[in-house]
């Protein structure tokens, strides 16, 4: 019992001597050089820890002030701003669309200026061969047939869009039957303005549409060519079974990419190029059968 009062006696004593030592006051002066008293004033512990917690307190809500309320939170690492995040996404999508837009538009010109000049590249893959076959005893003397054929060719207009000529007529899409068995979806909603006519190579119909109107695939198909011009707009050729090729131009916008296979009734791009006076919306479609352009409406029903 005596031991546990001492114990408490020495703990009071220490706490009072630690509360007197923080509340004890020491003063604080600057003199000059000749120890003349210029500054001075009284401090306590308590009171220095009273002012650097206060002062500590400030920094902390200034800081967090200018971190929250100002520009400068966007140099702090790891902080991203939501505005910028989706302005950084916007530009990604217009860079890779115009990144796709100019390999088309490469590879459109490579072909075209192959084809003008002539330099169409050949396949350049390896020819597999039987090791169990002797290629030394095949003869490669044309036939009788192969010669003839070749005569025909070498000799017919190449190319030739006439349709008096014997290319044309052999070949006449009125006569053919391709269309008898074909069930074609329109293009687009629209009516028709401007007629086929060959004598003006005029070699399609144009339809008046209202804007944003969707074009459509009229066949099953597969896209061949996507480009684009200041005249025409957006320009798409899609190939179909039977030799047939349509041709959508003068399109806003296209869906579909070269290579791509389209459905029939399939949405492929967006009509709202304007003609060339900037009067009439429409879409032009040609339809051409086994390398002749036909009268796209005496097979549709538009």
């Amino acid at each position: 019992m005596q031991d546990l009062k001492s114990a408490n006696h020495n703990l009071r004593k220490i706490w009072k001597h630690a509360f007197t030592n923080v509340r004890h006051k020491y003063r604080f002066s600057i003199t000059d050089e000749n120890f003349h008293e210029k500054i001075s004033f009284r401090l306590s512990r308590l009171n220095l820890w009273t002012i650097v917690s206060l002062c500590s307190i400030v920094l902390v809500a200034f800081t967090v002030f200018i971190v929250v309320f100002t520009p400068v939170r966007r140099f702090i690492p790891g902080y991203v701003k939501k505005d910028l995040v989706e302005q950084s996404i916007r530009d990604r999508m217009r860079v890779d669309s115009l990144q796709m837009r100019m390999e088309s538009q490469t590879l459109m010109l490579r072909t075209l200026n192959a084809v003008l000049t002539g330099n169409i590249p050949m396949d350049d893959s390896k020819i597999i061969r039987d090791s169990l076959r002797d290629y030394s005893n095949i003869s490669y003397h044309r036939s009788m047939a192969d010669s003839l054929l070749r005569i025909e060719i070498e000799n017919s207009d190449k190319y030739t869009l006439d349709p008096h000529s014997t290319q044309i007529s052999g070949n006449d899409p009125q006569s053919a039957s391709f269309a008898d068995n074909i069930l074609f979806y329109k293009p687009t909603e629209g009516s028709i303005y401007q007629k086929f006519d060959h004598q003006t190579r005029h070699y399609g119909i144009d339809l008046e549409v209202e804007p944003n109107s969707v074009i459509k695939s009229v066949l099953d198909g597969t896209v061949i060519l996507t480009c684009w011009s200041p005249e025409r707009g957006h320009i798409m050729l899609v190939e179909h079974d039977g030799k047939l090729i349509s041709i959508y131009a003068a399109a806003a916008a296209l869906f579909k990419r070269t290579g791509e296979f389209v459905r029939a009734g399939e949405a492929i791009g967006i009509a709202g190029q304007s003609s060339l006076n900037g009067e009439v919306v429409h879409l032009h479609f040609e339809l051409w059968y086994n390398g002749t352009p036909v009268d796209p409406e005496k097979h549709l029903i538009l």
